[in-house]
């Protein structure tokens, strides 16, 4: 318990860095409420953390789970007070676990926001895109044992370039070019520089927090032709695992090209787009069924259409698109093409075992190499509790009188970090309801096992051996 208090200690100081930017906006919009609420946050956080000695503190991977997890949620909770002076503090804490988890499910009217606030919610989701361990390890963390925990908690043990720290650099720098760009195609199709900044964020991210109500739709009526395939280049390309950018720099074509998770996330984006455009309710757009199939597969959560007037079938087929999600490593959420795909080799794995003798030796193996033991039980763990979560978040969803498609929709969106509404999320809900979504965001974010063990009593009660 102390290792995981002094890192959270510590995290503090780049969440104190990192709110000089939304005041610096308040300040630039005039509004001097929010440059002193904005500042007051980011001199207490930076001044909270800046003593603490974490550098005689190793932590073990399990610890740096733990840490992860909290950490999600003490930012949100700090994320929240920005709110206050426009909504009660559980809506604020709603809108920036919804942020910072880069879900995009709101309960504010984003049209009466200051700018400064506008800024903020699109802020909270790139940080939460690039991960918050990251960004920690890339400002402040020294290179070691324990800064390699916090960046395979975060990210994977995905090493490129030498060593964990400088590959977080490197993820960072990608992350940074990434949003670069899309902020001049933006630009370049028409939005105003302030709408390309706060959509940039939010779809390199695969958040999908808009500054309108009618979020991608306002630019189709405004005429921008070119804003859709724009933005839907970018939410693929935040989709994709971050490291291949790597390899594709360096000339690795044919290996980005034949990544099973890149294959399979443009395959599920190809199917998806059939389906909607095949179950649309209106007259059909395949434009229109591809850029909302792309959100919904990357998890970002745009639109261009209401989801609550869609079909109950496409909502249904929506829900179960949204349980996979994008590719692992990258900024989207859901259980992960990865998993998904692991899974089916599972599944043909076992039924082939089962026809076989039993002194028979059946290697299961992704990719043509075999998976270990311990990567079969954590796959089929994480996706029952996965589909258990769901399930009973879609039933207390209908216990409080929504419909059981709606139900299922939207506890599919809250818990794979999408964003898209069947019309439950709002103001009026009930506590309890966004107390439900609040947890689903974050134990979707957090792939639901760490989240898990945060609760466990063994995680705090007993020494390990």
């Amino acid at each position: 318990m102390r290792a995981v208090f002094i890192y959270l200690a510590a995290l503090l100081r780049p969440l104190g860095v990192g709110l000089v930017l939304p005041a610096l906006v308040a300040l630039l919009a005039g509004e001097l409420l929010y440059v002193a609420i904005f500042a007051v946050l980011a001199l207490t956080c930076f001044l909270l953390g800046r003593n603490t000695d974490f550098k005689v503190i190793v932590l073990d991977f399990q610890e740096a789970l733990v840490v992860t997890t909290a950490a999600y949620l003490l930012f949100a909770v700090i994320a929240a007070l920005p709110f206050l002076p426009v909504a009660p503090f559980l809506d604020g804490f709603f809108e920036s676990m919804s942020g910072i988890t880069t879900t995009g499910l709101s309960v504010v009217d984003v049209e009466r926001l200051p700018a400064s606030l506008l800024f903020f919610r699109a802020y909270l989701q790139w940080v939460g895109g690039a991960g918050i361990i990251i960004i920690s390890l890339v400002m402040f963390l020294e290179p070691g044992k324990a800064s390699f925990q916090l960046y395979t908690s975060e990210f994977g043990r995905e090493n490129l370039v030498g060593s964990i720290f400088a590959t977080a650099r490197l993820v960072v720098r990608i992350y940074f070019i990434l949003t670069v760009i899309g902020f001049f195609v933006f630009f370049a199709v028409g939005m105003t520089p302030f709408d390309s900044l706060l959509h940039i964020m939010s779809t390199v991210s695969t958040g999908g927090f808009s500054p309108y109500r009618d979020s991608m739709a306002r630019f189709g009526e405004a005429r921008i032709g070119l804003a859709e395939p724009g933005v839907i280049m970018f939410m693929v390309l935040g989709a994709i695992t971050f490291p291949l950018y790597y390899t594709l720099f360096k000339g690795g074509w044919k290996q980005f090209g034949l990544d099973l998770q890149v294959r399979g996330l443009l395959f599920l984006i190809a199917f998806t787009s059939f389906l909607f455009f095949y179950f649309s309710s209106s007259r059909p757009d395949f434009v229109s069924a591809f850029f909302e199939a792309a959100s919904t597969v990357t998890t970002t959560g745009f639109s261009v259409s209401d989801p609550a007037a869609w079909p109950e079938t496409r909502k249904f087929f929506s829900a179960v698109i949204m349980m996979i999600g994008g590719c692992s490593g990258s900024s989207a959420g859901g259980i992960k093409i990865v998993r998904l795909l692991l899974l089916f080799k599972i599944v043909h794995w076992s039924i082939r075992r089962s026809m076989l003798p039993s002194e028979a030796k059946v290697v299961c193996k992704y990719g043509g190499q075999p998976v270990k033991q311990k990567a079969i039980i954590q796959t089929a763990t994480l996706f029952f509790v996965y589909l258990l979560l769901l399930v009973f978040s879609m039933f207390v969803l209908s216990f409080h009188g929504f419909c059981v498609v709606d139900s299922l929709f939207e506890s599919a969106s809250a818990l794979g970090t999408v964003g898209l509404s069947a019309g439950i999320t709002s103001a009026g809900l009930s506590w309890g309801c966004k107390l439900l979504l609040i947890f689903d965001m974050w134990a979707g974010r957090l792939e639901v096992l760490s989240v898990l063990l945060l609760f466990y009593p063994g995680t705090w009660l007993w020494k390990k051996a």
